[in-house]
């Protein structure tokens, strides 16, 4: 195991994520994902249907909203890419994604997302991983004290519309917007249920606003934490290897990706999404 990122991030060698997986081991695994908040397991490879078996060990799975961008076989996979075959067309999008936290639109998200490349593009895709916790624990004490306590609207339709800005073709109902999921809210700053560590939970497409603010205040804050949180300092580019797996904990970390040249290149990404009050991602 080796640290990769300033403040977070590690490599973990040797994890059997095929085959089974002892309690102990699963237990220590949690541990460092806690610890580390992005765990890489490099150059695995394994099947969509080892994958959810494994992904199902660190608790329930969510089901994603976009159903038609599921794998017909596994459903508790998300297909992103520019890849269609037997049936499975993954979710494509050209323009650039924000910094963001996995289902921050439910009302409990998602305690941690799992990665796999299937398909990896020989450039280009990079995955960024932000630093929340640092980036909380060396924010300037002012602003901690405006932040803290405060509370953030998430929306799908406000995703959609920033959705639509990126991709003008992309259909009116393409996130299935408000009738699943209504506006939420949901805390500044996060405090972990396992290490009581506070983070900053910041997903700029997903808000619409933070309450008790005027909408100009609340865009300057925003934008002055991110740019805080995403920082050299806080950041590790993850360069993806065909067979890659990455998970990180949604409770912890913000992440977005870089684009690549989807005319020259395929590439298709598996991901599971362990959901919010996860019992084994709550035992650490």
């Amino acid at each position: 195991m080796r640290q990769l990122g300033p403040t977070f991030a590690a490599e973990v060698q040797g994890m059997p994520i095929h085959g089974d997986v002892s309690p102990e081991l699963l237990v220590e695994f949690v541990s460092l994902l806690h610890r580390y908040r992005v765990l890489i397991v490099p150059e695995t490879r394994v099947e969509p249907q080892a994958l959810v078996a494994f992904s199902r060990r660190l608790g329930p799975l969510e089901i994603h909203n976009r159903v038609e961008n599921t794998l017909p076989s596994c459903p508790e996979i998300f297909c992103v890419g520019n890849v269609e075959r037997d049936g499975m067309k993954a979710s494509f999008s050209r323009g650039v994604e924000q910094w963001h936290a996995d289902s921050s639109f439910r009302a409990t998200p998602s305690d941690a997302s799992l990665f796999y490349g299937e398909i990896v593009p020989l450039e280009g895709t990079d995955t960024m991983f932000a630093d929340a916790t640092a980036a909380w624990r060396m924010l300037d004490k002012d602003l901690q004290r405006r932040g803290d306590g405060l509370h953030a609207v998430h929306s799908l339709e406000t995703l959609g519309q920033w959705n639509r800005r990126q991709n003008p073709d992309r259909p009116m109902n393409a996130d299935n917007l408000p009738t699943r999921f209504p506006p939420v809210r949901q805390p500044l700053v996060r405090v972990h249920p396992v290490t009581g560590a506070k983070s900053l939970y910041l997903c700029p497409a997903v808000t619409s606003h933070i309450e008790g603010l005027e909408p100009e205040a609340s865009e300057a804050l925003i934008q002055t934490l991110i740019e805080h949180t995403t920082t050299d300092r806080f950041v590790y580019t993850h360069r993806w290897r065909q067979g890659d797996l990455v998970i990180w904990d949604n409770r912890a970390v913000l992440h977005t990706a870089s684009l690549f040249d989807h005319t020259r290149y395929q590439r298709l990404m598996y991901r599971t999404t362990v959901a919010g009050g996860a019992p084994a991602l709550s035992d650490g």
